[in-house]
């Protein structure tokens, strides 16, 4: 729970920072994309799987299966979860609003984002793992104005927890 915390702290400071550039990176983007017609989704959806969702969702695995490791894999971790939040927060969504927020929800879930994952592929044995009710802590600590929430509440609803 402390890794989390210490990426959400950190997630923070650096989204007053993001947030601005943020604007202007989807609006340029956009327009890229709306000229490529599409096509430019599919490199940066590669880069985002390759560089941020198979390397959390990785350590996240190992951070549950190896308690000794937890110190080492938050170190590497909480770097690479920074900097896939703020890649997915620059991306634009192009309508597609689950994806964006399961990108941004895998990255602040860290280090129980394997259980994130597992619960977006409707695993009914993730329940019973370790840090299943950790992820559900996170899930509590939303801000109720946010909308990601309504996301959650779906997929809760979606496995009957």
């Amino acid at each position: 729970m402390t890794t989390n915390r210490i990426l959400e702290i950190i997630l923070g400071i650096i989204s007053l920072i993001v947030v601005p550039v943020q604007l202007v990176t989807t609006f340029l983007l956009s327009i890229l994309i709306s000229i490529t017609f599409g096509l430019l989704l599919f490199p940066l959806s590669i880069i985002w799987s390759v560089l941020f969702l198979f390397p959390l969702v990785g350590l996240s695995y190992a951070y549950e299966k190896t308690p000794i490791l937890r110190i080492p894999l938050a170190i590497i971790g909480i770097p690479i979860a920074i900097l896939g939040n703020i890649y997915s927060a620059l991306i634009p969504s192009m309508g597609d609003i689950e994806s964006r927020c399961t990108k941004l929800l895998i990255t602040e879930s860290f280090p129980y984002s394997w259980h994130y994952y597992q619960l977006t592929l409707k695993n009914s044995s993730i329940e019973y793992t370790n840090g299943f009710p950790f992820l559900l802590v996170f899930f509590d600590r939303i801000n109720p104005k946010d909308k990601r929430l309504d996301y959650v509440y779906d997929l809760k609803k979606a496995n009957n927890i």
